[in-house]
């Protein structure tokens, strides 16, 4: 199937989000990885260290939707890059939060107008009052996945009651030498 084809109407909502999703995926680390030397994982948390200013890292893993070990790994990435700092109270070492550095926020500044630009090129056959009707539906979507994920997850990992089996009689093996004759 040619990536650029026009999706079917008869497929799932929730597989052309996903699809568009990947392709929003692919896009943005190729074009953010060769022009700045980040990818799309970085750059979601740095435009919120930017956004928001200082965060823990469990809050920018509820922001951002990623897993806590690509949170954890990201940021060290950045820290090792000097892009992020990271502060820790003297109460709790383990309860630190991080914040852009100068290079982080210069990179920011960079990145903010390519940010604006690809969203507009990729928005630019929706109008304003579809954008916010979309934004509207995504984040209902959102919350419903969310919501399910949970669910499942409690169901998942809920003790699990063994069905009654009945009762199978075991059979008499035959002696071996029964086997010979046979």
């Amino acid at each position: 199937m040619d990536e650029r084809a026009p999706l079917r109407r008869d497929r799932s909502i929730n597989f052309r989000v996903h699809t568009l999703a990947s392709s929003l995926f692919k896009g943005a680390m190729q074009y953010y990885v060769a022009r700045f030397g980040v990818g799309l994982p970085e750059m979601r948390v740095l435009s919120n260290l930017g956004r928001e200013g200082p965060l823990a890292a469990h809050e920018i893993v509820a922001l951002t939707a990623m897993d806590k070990a690509l949170v954890s790994r990201v940021l060290g990435a950045l820290n090792h890059r000097g892009y992020v700092t990271s502060l820790s109270p003297k109460t709790n070492p383990r309860r630190c939060t991080w914040t852009l550095s100068r290079a982080g926020r210069e990179l920011v500044r960079r990145l903010q107008p390519e940010w604006r630009r690809r969203e507009a090129i990729i928005q630019a056959g929706i109008t304003e009052a579809e954008r916010e009707i979309l934004g509207e539906l995504l984040d209902r979507m959102f919350a419903a996945s969310e919501r399910l994920r949970a669910a499942e997850s409690v169901a998942l990992h809920a003790p699990r009651k063994s069905a009654a089996r009945p009762r199978v009689r075991a059979t008499p093996q035959p002696a071996m030498a029964d086997l010979r004759t046979v």
